[in-house]
């Protein structure tokens, strides 16, 4: 869903380059507003997404798994602007963001679980923003069950021992998903102060 950034932003740099160049706004101003217009369409997308998937399915802490979804797509809406803010193209732009949040799915602890990620190849695991927000689903779900009628798992703690997920704690890794998306936005920023002058 973040895609949408890039053709929106792609479409409206020209206007930006121009009117900065007039004069008539800045860098920060911008990137500011495009920060507080993302907020209410990210929560309105958790929340229904939400609605779809936790109601039905009788999954745990609604509110809290609307936090993380919210937190995550307000990070993936941050890296887009920041690397529609680098391509020419926004057809480069979706291969990159693509190749991105992909390398970050494959290391954040699904596919193959923290301990078991070589050392020479953990960084992958810390630098991803889907790390933390994947440790905050799987705390969110598992952590309040206390008992399980199957082979493998006697609790919720056991899924996340497994995962080695044992010391996530939910308002750490939101608030780390939410820095991250912070801190994009100021990459954002950044580059539209740097490269984005509407000097000739």
């Amino acid at each position: 869903m973040s895609v949408a950034v890039l053709p929106f932003f792609i479409m409206e740099r020209p206007v930006f380059v121009r009117e900065r160049g007039n004069g008539f706004y800045g860098p920060i101003s911008y990137a500011a507003s495009n920060l507080f217009c993302c907020i209410p369409g990210v929560f309105i997308i958790a929340l229904v997404s939400a609605a779809c998937v936790v109601l039905p399915s009788g999954l745990n802490g609604f509110g809290v798994y609307v936090a993380i979804l919210g937190s995550s797509l307000f990070t993936a809406e941050a890296i887009m602007y920041l690397i529609a803010s680098l391509v020419p193209h926004y057809i480069i732009g979706i291969a990159l963001g693509a190749g991105l949040f992909g390398f970050h799915m494959l290391c954040e602890g699904f596919f193959i679980v923290e301990p078991d990620i070589p050392d020479w190849f953990i960084w992958g695991y810390y630098m991803g923003f889907h790390t933390y927000s994947f440790r905050a689903f799987m705390k969110n779900e598992f952590g309040p069950i206390d008992n399980f009628e199957g082979p493998q798992f006697s609790t919720g703690d056991d899924v996340l021992a497994f995962y080695g997920m044992q010391d996530a704690q939910l308002g750490r890794d939101i608030g780390i998903t939410l820095a991250f998306g912070m801190f994009y936005f100021l990459c954002y920023t950044l580059i539209l102060q740097r490269f984005h002058t509407g000097k000739r």
